[in-house]
Formats: C-alpha cells, structure tokens, sequence
C-alpha cells in the first residue's frame, strides 16, 4: 500500500478507535523461513527476484512475469501472511526483518549470482537491505514507489525516534480494530494506490486475503523505520520508478526533488518518474513498467557470459 492511503488509513483507524503458469502447470514452490518463492521463466534467462510490498501477494506479478517470459528466471516472493500463505513465527527480527534474513539464506543457499532484484514499496526497503546484506548474490535493482524513510514522505521534518513512536501506537491501533473496521479504512485509501477501478479492486482484494496482525505489524515497521544509512552500502546500479498522476498533492518536480533527497545515499541510481500513475505502477504503466525490467535485466549481458 502507498504511504498516502496508509497515512489516510491509519488516521481514520486512530479517530474511529480513540496464480498458475499460462500452461496450466504449478509453478516450483519452496519456503525460505517467512517468505514462499514461485519460480516461472527458464532457468537459462538471468536471475530476477519479484519482491511484492504491503498485504500484497507475488500474484501482483502475474503480468510481469508473462510479459519477460523465457528471457528470465523468475522467482516470486509472497511474505508469509499474505495472499494464501499461512502467518509464520517472525520473532524480534519482525516482518521486514525476517524477510531479508530467509531471502538472504535463500540466495546463498541456491548460490545465485547477479541477480536483479525487483522491489514494490515495502518490498523494496526489503530489496535494497538484502543488496546490501548479500553483494556477491545482487547485479540491481529496481525500485518500485517506495523510499527509504517512508515517514519523511509527508512529514519532512520528523525523526526516526518520532516516527518509531508514532509507528508503534498506530500499528497497535490497526491490529486491535474490529475486522470490518480495517477493510473499510483500506478501501478509503484504494484512489491512491491505482488509477484505475479494476486496479484498485485487485487491491482491496490482496488486503482482504491478508492477515490483519501481519499487515498491522508491517505496516508499523515501514512507517517507523528509516532504512536510508543502508544506502551507502548498496554498490550496485539502482533504478528508481516513482508514480506521479495528474490530482497529486505534489508538483512533478517538488517530487523528483523528495526522491532525489530519499536516494542521495547511493552511489549509483537512476531516478525515472512515472507519469500517469499511482502507486501500483506495475498495474498502472505495465507496458514502461516492462520495459524498464527489459533493460535493467538484460544490461551488460555480454560482460556476464
């Protein structure tokens, strides 16, 4: 979910409680810890880890992986919780966390190499730790509408010990409201997180599925927590896709300067707005969203073989 319906979201709880192959054959299916991982593709095509964000399951790639086909090897994450797989033991290591921990343990234990990894909201705060955690396994990656200190997004002031305490009262707000309570905040927020009425209703569909203590959970862990000192540590080339749609509280340019700001840390980024979206690009501008995986993906092949 974006930050914007989050914030709507969480605001509103506050006030009101104070898929298969195009063949028809299953996908490989293995656990890692907290986090379930799909393989499509052809074992031939680079390595591309899909790492979807909040309440949202790897079905959100469908389309992306039918669009790069044989060209990749897929392997799509769901975090336990989400879609229809079952809620796991995460312990103080929490929701991001433990995601970065099993992926990681994943990645050496298939030996990957030069990976891309392709993270939407949370999950890029995800992809971008794992970069960082695991160097010898990563080759990119690609940003999908998501910053490093969520909370600095609409309060640009605010510090990280503010925005963990803040973080905590809502998450437990969000766990303990009543169920239809919860889906109804998060159909308030669907405007912000596609601009079409069939995108949003996939949306609200993924919230449904998930399990409201995970998302609550999670959801305090991306507002709460600023990632940004992992930047510098992060030695591979990043691309930046950020939404920006005609109605948005920001001009296109004030935009580009907060995500200049978020991503000063890294070394080596490419920020591309783009426009006539919102936050789910990738049901939004499938075709640019495509297109940019195509070139990311298939960049400095020859210096690989």
């Amino acid at each position: 979910m974006s930050i914007g319906g989050w914030i709507a979201i969480a605001v509103a709880i506050v006030v009101g409680a104070t898929a298969g192959q195009a063949d028809g054959q299953g996908p490989d299916r293995v656990m890692s810890g907290s986090v379930q991982i799909e393989r499509f593709g052809s074992p031939a095509g680079r390595d591309v880890i899909l790492v979807p964000g909040l309440a949202t399951p790897g079905e959100v790639w469908d389309d992306t992986v039918a669009a790069l086909g044989d060209n990749v090897d897929a392997h799509v994450v769901t975090l336990a919780g989400f879609g229809d797989v079952p809620t796991a033991s995460r312990g103080e290591a929490g929701v991001v966390g433990s995601a970065v921990a099993d992926l990681a343990a994943w990645l050496a234990a298939e030996g990957l190499e030069d990976a891309v990894l392709v993270g939407h909201s949370m999950g890029a705060q995800i992809a971008l730790q794992l970069a960082e955690q695991a160097p010898d396994h990563v080759g990119a990656v690609v940003v999908v509408d998501s910053a490093p200190f969520f909370a600095r997004l609409f309060n640009p002031a605010i510090t990280a010990d503010q925005a963990s305490a803040y973080a905590t009262g809502m998450a437990a707000q969000m766990a303990a409201a009543p169920r239809e309570q919860f889906l109804a905040m998060s159909r308030q927020g669907l405007p912000v997180q596609s601009i079409t009425t069939e995108g949003q209703a996939r949306v609200m569909g993924w919230m449904e599925m998930a399990d409201q203590g995970v998302v609550s959970a999670a959801m305090g862990e991306v507002m709460g927590s600023d990632y940004s000192p992992v930047l510098p540590q992060v030695t591979v080339p990043v691309t930046v896709m950020f939404a920006w749609s005609e109605g948005s509280p920001m001009s296109a340019d004030q935009l580009e300067s907060v995500y200049a700001n978020q991503y000063a840390g890294l070394a080596d980024v490419d920020l591309m707005r783009v426009d006539g979206s919102r936050h789910f690009i990738m049901l939004d501008q499938p075709e640019v969203f495509h297109a940019v995986l195509t070139g990311v993906q298939a960049a400095n092949i020859a210096g690989r073989e």
